[in-house]
């Protein structure tokens, strides 16, 4: 091969674009991108001065006016939380599962707010007992102490929640060790033991349940529970390890980004 055709080449492999995976609402997809970007979802537009956080590495950077950032050089051993945040949009997340996530370029499409959306949390929750297996799903990625078992939180509805669609959206949920979890290979604990899964309560009523480790988890608020223009309540109960006979061993997971979605 001449001189000529050799530069041709590392021309072409310098300006061909890099292979990125596409972030949408917790659908994940693979497109091509240079460097890390925050775009609109609805527009397709960048999006500057957005927050990336990694709040279990205390990493925070910005989008620039390109909607670009880049991420930290760090070790990622277990499943942890990435977190975006900006005024106008609705909160979103997503789970890291290894450090080829961070090296390959993401492009993260956020949406914006609508005007009945409710944003109950953006802080990332522990809940359990501070007590788990170094085998139990994201273990070793833990920094913060349990708040307890269960996460309730109360909020205003106007009478309008009840013409629409309404979801309790979780944007990221790590270290659940249901059955359903060890079978997709989320966590490493031995073959007899697992835990129920997550519940999720509204106004006291239970209107569903959470086995799976992940980002964008939705479920619906039937419309016959909400009090309209009054105090409504979310409740979030940890499950409870199955093989602990003579105790109750609250399964340890972390949340981030709870919120009323209405469509």
């Amino acid at each position: 091969m001449n001189k000529l055709k050799i530069l041709l080449l590392f021309l072409i492999l310098l300006i061909l674009p890099a292979n990125a995976t596409t972030y949408s609402g917790g659908v994940t997809k693979i497109g091509q991108q240079q460097s890390n970007k925050i775009i609109d979802a609805q527009t397709k537009q960048p999006v500057e001065f957005a927050k990336i956080s990694i709040p279990q590495q205390k990493f925070r950077t910005f989008s620039d006016m390109n909607g670009n950032f880049e991420l930290p050089d760090i070790q990622i051993k277990q499943p942890t939380i990435l977190n975006v945040e900006k005024e106008g949009y609705r909160p979103f997340s997503l789970t890291i599962n290894n450090n080829q996530s961070l090296n390959n370029p993401m492009q993260i499409e956020i949406a914006q707010s609508e005007p009945f959306d409710i944003n109950l949390d953006s802080e990332i929750i522990h809940l359990g007992d501070n007590s788990f297996s170094k085998n139990s799903a994201s273990a070793r990625d833990f920094k913060l102490k349990s708040s307890g078992a269960s996460y309730s939180k109360d909020f205003i509805m106007t009478s309008n929640a009840k013409k629409s669609t309404n979801y309790l959206c979780i944007g990221s949920i790590c270290g659940l060790d249901t059955l359903l979890a060890k079978k997709m290979g989320q966590n490493k604990i031995r073959t007899s033991a697992y835990s129920t899964p997550t519940e999720i309560f509204f106004n006291n009523q239970k209107i569903g349940e959470i086995k799976i480790n992940g980002d964008g988890q939705r479920i619906k608020i039937p419309n016959s529970l909400i009090k309209p223009d009054a105090k409504n309540q979310i409740t979030i109960k940890t499950g409870h390890n199955t093989y602990a006979s003579n105790h109750l061993d609250y399964d340890d997971i972390e949340l981030m980004n709870i919120s009323i979605l209405s469509e």
